[in-house]
C-alpha cells in the first residue's frame, strides 16, 4: 500500500513537535531529589550545596536563575558561609525586580505553552525571606547597621508586593470576559512577620534603645493577636525578659529552625462554563511533614553545678506565610491558565465544527489540526511548580538570662514521643555582657 507522503511527512512534524513540547515542559517534580533529601537528613548542607552545583543542569534549566541563586543562598548560609550567602541572595533579589515586568515574547510563549518557559519570579515569601536570611548573615559578621537595613526592607517588600499583585488581580479579572466568578480569593491574612519583629527587638536592645525595643516586643504580639490564622499557636513565654535585663547580667538567645518548606504540586481542575467544562493544570503549595514536636535547650555553667533547661518555642511558621502569600499568585495562575484553556479549547472545537461541515481533503486536513491542537493542549498544559526547597518549615526562640561566663549548651529536637531526634552541642561558649550573644541552629526534618 503505498503511503501519502504529504500527509505522513505532516503526521511526522506534528509528532516530533509533541515530543520536543513534552520534553520542554519537563519541570521540578521530575527530578530526583532523593541524595539531597539524604543529605538534609544528615544536616551535612555543604554536601547539598554540592548536589546543586553539580546537578545544576538537570535542576535549572535557562529560566531558573532566580530559583538556582535562591536554593545556593539559603543553604550557603546553613554551611555558615554567610559572605557567599549574601551575594547569592542579593542576586536573586536583583533578578526577581527585573523579571517582575516580563517581556512580552514571554507573555506570548507562557500563553501558548505553559509557565516553565517564563523567567521564574520567585514567590512572595522566597522574596521577603530572602531579607530575612540576609539579616541574619549580617548579624553573624556583626554588621548590624545592615542587618537591620533588610529587616526593613522586608516589611516594605511585604506591603508593596501585596498591593502589586491584588492589582493586576483586579485588572485581570475586569479584563475576562467568562469565568471571573470562578476566581478564587487572593486576599491575604499576612502583613506583620513576628520573627522580623523579634530580629529588630535584639538589634534594638544591643544597641541600648530599649524604647524601640519595647515597640518592636509590641508589634509581636499583634502578629498573633491581629494574624490568628497564620500565628495559630501560643505567644512565645517570658519575651518581656529580652528588654529588662538587669545591669550586671547577659542575655543567651537562641533561634532554631525546624522542618522544611512547602513544595508545589501539580493538580488538575475541571472548571464548569456554560454547557461544558475546562481542564486546567495548577500549581498547589503542600506543606511537607515534620517528626519535631518540641525542642529543648539545656545550659550548664563551666564554673559551677549550675544548669538549667527551658523549651525553645515557636515564633513563626514560615510554611503557614508561604500557603497564605501564594493565594495571590495562585489567582493571577488561575486567570491565565483559564483564559489559556478556553482559548485552545475554543480552538478545537472549532476546527471540529468546520470539519464537520466540510468534505474530503479539507475535512481530513481540519480534522487533522483539531486532533493537533488537542493532543498539544494535553502535553503542555503542566503547572509550574518550581519553588526554593530549602527554607525552614518554623522558627522558634529561646531567650535565658545568665551570669557572664562560659556555658556548655545543647539543642535537642524530640518527636511527639519524646524521642530526641537530634542534638546539637555548643562547648565553652562565652556569654558576654552587653553583647547579641545569639546561637542559630537547624534541623530541617
Amino acid at each position: 500500500m503505498k503511503k501519502n507522503k504529504p500527509l505522513y511527512e505532516f503526521f511526522t512534524a506534528i509528532l516530533l513537535l509533541l515530543s520536543l513540547l513534552f520534553f520542554s515542559c519537563a519541570t521540578q517534580a521530575d527530578f530526583d531529589f532523593s541524595n539531597i533529601d539524604s543529605a538534609i537528613a544528615k544536616n551535612d548542607f555543604p554536601a547539598v550545596y554540592n548536589e546543586l552545583e553539580s546537578k545544576s543542569n538537570k535542576l535549572y534549566g535557562k529560566h531558573d536563575e532566580v530559583l538556582e541563586f535562591l536554593d545556593k543562598g539559603i543553604v550557603s548560609h546553613y554551611s555558615k558561609n554567610y559572605k557567599d550567602s549574601n551575594e547569592e541572595l542579593s542576586y536573586a533579589e536583583k533578578k526577581i525586580e527585573e523579571y517582575y515586568t516580563v517581556s512580552i515574547s514571554q507573555t506570548i510563549s507562557s500563553f501558548l505553552v505553559n509557565d516553565t518557559v517564563k523567567d521564574y519570579q520567585g514567590e512572595i515569601y522566597e522574596n521577603i525571606y530572602s531579607n530575612i536570611f540576609m539579616a541574619l548573615n549580617y548579624l553573624h559578621q556583626n554588621e548590624f547597621d545592615e542587618s537591620m537595613v533588610e529587616i526593613r526592607r522586608f516589611d516594605i517588600k511585604l506591603k508593596e508586593l501585596s498591593l502589586k499583585y491584588q492589582q493586576r488581580i483586579e485588572s485581570a479579572k475586569q479584563e475576562m470576559k467568562n469565568g471571573s466568578s470562578s476566581v478564587p480569593d487572593s486576599k491575604l491574612k499576612f502583613h506583620n512577620s513576628a520573627f522580623a519583629r523579634y530580629l529588630s527587638m535584639l538589634l534594638y536592645r544591643t544597641d541600648g534603645d530599649v524604647d524601640n525595643a519595647a515597640v518592636d516586643l509590641k508589634l509581636l504580639r499583634q502578629a498573633f493577636s491581629l494574624q490568628p490564622e497564620i500565628y495559630n499557636f501560643p505567644v512565645p513565654k517570658n519575651l518581656n525578659e529580652d528588654i529588662n535585663i538587669p545591669e550586671e547580667k547577659a542575655r543567651l538567645n537562641v533561634i532554631a529552625f525546624s522542618g522544611i518548606a512547602p513544595i508545589k504540586q501539580e493538580k488538575t481542575l475541571q472548571i464548569p462554563l456554560n454547557s461544558t467544562y475546562y481542564k486546567i493544570a495548577l500549581p498547589e503549595m503542600t506543606k511537607r511533614p515534620s517528626s519535631v514536636a518540641s525542642i529543648k535547650l539545656h545550659v550548664s555553667s563551666k564554673t559551677s553545678n549550675w544548669n538549667t533547661t527551658k523549651n525553645i518555642e515557636k515564633l513563626e511558621s514560615i510554611e503557614n506565610i508561604a500557603i497564605d502569600t501564594f493565594k495571590q499568585h495562585y489567582t493571577m495562575i488561575f486567570i491565565k491558565e483559564l483564559s489559556r484553556s478556553i482559548t485552545k479549547a475554543t480552538t478545537t472545537g472549532i476546527l471540529s465544527e468546520q470539519a464537520d461541515r466540510l468534505a474530503g481533503a479539507s475535512s481530513i486536513f481540519l480534522n487533522i489540526m483539531s486532533l493537533t491542537s488537542a493532543l498539544t493542549t494535553e502535553f503542555t498544559e503542566r503547572a509550574d511548580v518550581r519553588t526554593t526547597r530549602y527554607f525552614p518549615a518554623n522558627v522558634s526562640v529561646a531567650g535565658i538570662t545568665l551570669d557572664p561566663g562560659v556555658y556548655d549548651i545543647k539543642i535537642e529536637y524530640l518527636n511527639a514521643s519524646g524521642h530526641i531526634l537530634a542534638s546539637q552541642e555548643i562547648s565553652d561558649y562565652q556569654v558576654q555582657l552587653g553583647k547579641l550573644n545569639l546561637i542559630e541552629d537547624i534541623f530541617l526534618r
